[in-house]
């Protein structure tokens, strides 16, 4: 939806106000519009660890797929955060997705258990194995990218508790210092910036991003694609 009134925002100002918007209202209704993408990302991004972790059957003595809303509703979102801190830093910490389990009388591993359930008849199929290998490799791959952006979660947080994001910056210049003459500039019009903490308690530092909406939009529907392959077997 978002993405739809991005690519047709002349149409959607109309119908949302009336009215056709000056250039400064319509910059902000865009910009409205790529902020709550970027934070749909990120949601998705933490819905996707949310049932991931759920349904991880590793260190659990039962497979228990059948207990999943209350698994879920009894998360602990302090943990989860922890375990996805270590996908981001450690290369090695999805390799568990290649342990072998016995999940429906088949021996399959972790990954194929999770993301393609009931999907194991290797012994049919041969290159069916190699296929899902492939894919869960690319999935790691892609968990991997995920982690690393939702582990830092100012902006995330900043959007979420008391929509502390604001357009501030509109261009970047380098000048000389003598003459003030300047040298590089680079358009920012297009980003928005939110206050970080620092180790001073008595000052803050402000971040600004420039939006990358198709970026944004893909990964979200990455994390949608994986939930989806999650649930639906």
């Amino acid at each position: 939806y978002l993405k739809h009134i991005l690519d047709n925002i002349d149409k959607f100002e109309l119908e949302f106000f009336k009215k056709e918007l000056k250039d400064d209202k319509k910059n902000e209704f865009r910009r409205t519009i790529k902020s709550d993408l970027r934070q749909t990302y990120f949601h998705a991004i933490e819905s996707f660890f949310e049932i991931f972790f759920a349904l991880n059957p590793k260190d659990k003595k039962v497979l228990d797929d059948e207990n999943i809303l209350f698994n879920l509703t009894n998360s602990n979102w302090k943990d989860n955060y922890k375990k996805i801190k270590e996908i981001a830093e450690n290369d090695k910490a999805l390799d568990f997705l290649d342990e072998e389990i016995k999940a429906l009388n088949k021996q399959v591993t972790i990954g194929n258990y999770i993301f393609y359930l009931g999907i194991f008849n290797h012994d049919k199929y041969p290159d069916l194995k190699k296929s899902i290998d492939d894919s869960i490799d690319a999935i790691k791959y892609g968990v991997s990218i995920i982690a690393k952006e939702f582990t830092s979660r100012d902006e995330y947080n900043a959007y979420k508790h008391g929509l502390r994001i604001i357009p501030a910056v509109s261009k970047l210049m380098l000048a000389d210092a003598e003459t003030m003459e300047v040298k590089f500039e680079w358009d920012l019009t297009d980003s928005m910036s939110f206050y970080t903490p620092t180790k001073n308690p008595d000052e803050l530092t402000v971040v600004t991003k420039l939006f990358d909406c198709e970026r944004d939009y893909q990964m979200t529907l990455f994390c949608s694609n994986l939930i989806s392959h999650m649930m639906f077997y």
